[in-house]
């Protein structure tokens, strides 16, 4: 996408922006930078200034756009509704067409068309998650044809800290019953990652592929432990399939008495919104209703919450892009969850996991981060 064709799709919506600065104390890299080219608003002056020939693209420009969260906060509060992330995610097209992107992002490209997936790994090692449920039959949930397609998404199956989310999330609806596959091997990166790098063309192969697995497997619902591969289905692709988030089909589960909770969890916990998943997708309230069918658990609300919730600093590909920033934005969550008393904090997202949890080690901080999956399994058992 050139300027041309930003002007085309995004003049009008850069012009509601009348700057007047609500959307400042929602930016969370703006809270930590102090810099108008970290906030929504400055976001918005470059893509418009670029549109209107006041600006060319540079690494300054780049800084700026590549280091946007994706987490939609600004506009939940915008007077004008201005939708930056939007904006933002296709004057990185433009960037890219410039030749003024993080040229890691070239790189990840390269990984997804030769391995399909973010960490270069084998594809064969995707299912691995497995080897965590003891006495599993070897490819058990790897069935020809099933009711539902459990899609687990890059970060779950090769990141150790969070393969236990695809292995509770298996257990769960192994328990209850439920007819369920996963792709294995098959599956392929959702291509959210392109979206954030400024490449969404890029996604049809990987979109192609994994519709045609689905399809082929026959199932009637795809059900995502991931928020931005729930997000990338949902917006991106077109299927006839029902889409669900786990934590939608848990609840299910759940009012169908279909899983039981037969153990007391102590302590105090809070929940983090993940922004794809809530912000982003309109999943607020099912995590909700699970933490509160809980025995024992008592739930405090963060001050920032639901559409309004603070990223944690994993989204929009800045932790590969800016790790330190990434960093910074976490510590600021962890603070925030620490003020209402919490000893854990919950969410729905893998990435959200990783992130927090990363950053509570590295800094010491006394804080549990949890998975819903891992908290029904503690319940359940």
């Amino acid at each position: 996408m050139n300027i041309v064709q930003l002007k085309k799709l995004s003049y009008d919506e850069v012009a509601k922006c009348n700057k007047c600065g609500f959307c400042l104390p929602s930016c969370p890299t703006y809270l930590v930078k102090k810099a108008e080219s970290y906030s929504a608003r400055g976001r918005n002056a470059i893509t418009r200034f670029a549109i209107e020939n006041k600006l060319e693209l540079n690494e300054d420009t780049e800084r700026a756009i590549f280091t946007c969260l994706g987490c939609g906060a600004c506009t939940a509060v915008c007077l004008s509704s201005v939708q930056t992330k939007d904006l933002i995610f296709q004057n990185r097209e433009c960037q890219v067409d410039a030749g003024f992107y993080p040229k890691v992002a070239k790189r990840l490209v390269k990984i997804l068309e030769e391995s399909h997936n973010i960490s270069d790994e084998d594809q064969e090692d995707r299912a691995e998650w497995q080897e965590l449920i003891k006495e599993l039959p070897e490819d058990a949930f790897e069935k020809e044809t099933a009711d539902v397609v459990f899609f687990v998404g890059c970060v779950a199956s090769f990141f150790p800290m969070v393969q236990k989310i695809p292995a509770n999330m298996a257990k769960i609806m192994q328990s209850a019953g439920v007819d369920f596959t996963i792709l294995g091997g098959e599956e392929w990166c959702c291509g959210f990652p392109l979206i954030g790098a400024g490449m969404p063309e890029k996604l049809a192969a990987m979109k192609d592929h994994n519709l045609k697995k689905v399809a082929k497997v026959g199932a009637k619902t795809i059900v995502f432990t991931c928020p931005s591969c729930y997000h990338t289905w949902h917006h991106f692709y077109k299927s006839d399939a029902k889409l669900m988030h786990a934590s939608q089909l848990i609840l299910e589960l759940i009012k169908d008495k279909k899983i039981e909770f037969n153990k007391n969890i102590k302590g105090v916990a809070t929940y983090h919104d993940p922004c794809d998943l809530g912000r982003n997708t309109g999943v607020y309230e099912e995590p909700r209703e699970i933490i509160k069918a809980i025995p024992g658990l008592e739930f405090v609300e963060l001050p920032m919450n639901r559409k309004f919730s603070v990223c944690c600093g994993g989204g929009g590909n800045v932790e590969m892009t800016d790790p330190d920033l990434s960093a910074q934005v976490a510590q600021t969550k962890l603070a925030s969850i620490k003020a209402v008393g919490a000893d854990t904090v919950l969410t729905a997202c893998q990435q959200c996991v990783r992130t927090m949890e990363t950053r509570a080690k590295r800094s010491k901080t006394d804080l549990v981060v949890k998975d819903l999956t891992q908290l029904v399994i503690e319940a359940m058992e």
